[in-house]
């Protein structure tokens, strides 16, 4: 049975966020319209909540402008989130996407903007890097 790619990269996400020390969930998309696209949602203490989203780069990583454009259902949402919990600065609403020559690049979803942060220091036991054979999805793992 081959997994599909888009499992892989949430695996590899969760494995990220848990090495940092969060617990995490897969929030699956509910048939509502206005309900959060499929996303991992991550705690810690005291009161962090991380909603990450990930998405294909394919070719060329976006800019926040193309962000803007490409995710703008996902960033709406997220945006409604931060409105109704204004005072909570442990919310934190991301779009991650992955290149497979680069990896992971994350942005973090402002009320205004969108912002490059920091991808998180690879997993390291229970990451799928020494599982992975194919040269093409390992490369972007490194």
């Amino acid at each position: 049975m081959v997994a599909r790619f888009c499992y892989i990269l949430e695996y590899e996400a969760q494995e990220m966020l848990r090495a940092q020390g969060y617990k995490v969930h897969i929030l699956q998309k509910a048939r509502s319209q206005n309900s959060l696209p499929l996303c991992v949602v991550a705690f810690r203490e005291p009161g962090e909540t991380r909603y990450v989203r990930i998405c294909s780069a394919g070719g060329k990583i976006p800019t926040p402008a193309e962000i803007e454009e490409r995710c703008a259902k996902e960033i709406t949402l997220y945006r409604k989130i931060q409105a109704r919990s204004p005072g909570d600065t442990g919310l934190h609403c991301e779009i991650w996407f992955y290149a497979v020559r680069t990896g992971f690049h994350c942005y973090e979803v402002l009320a205004d903007s969108i912002r490059k942060i920091p991808t998180p220091a690879p997993a390291g036991t229970g990451s799928l890097h020494d599982c992975i054979r194919c040269p093409v999805l390992r490369r972007g793992l490194l």
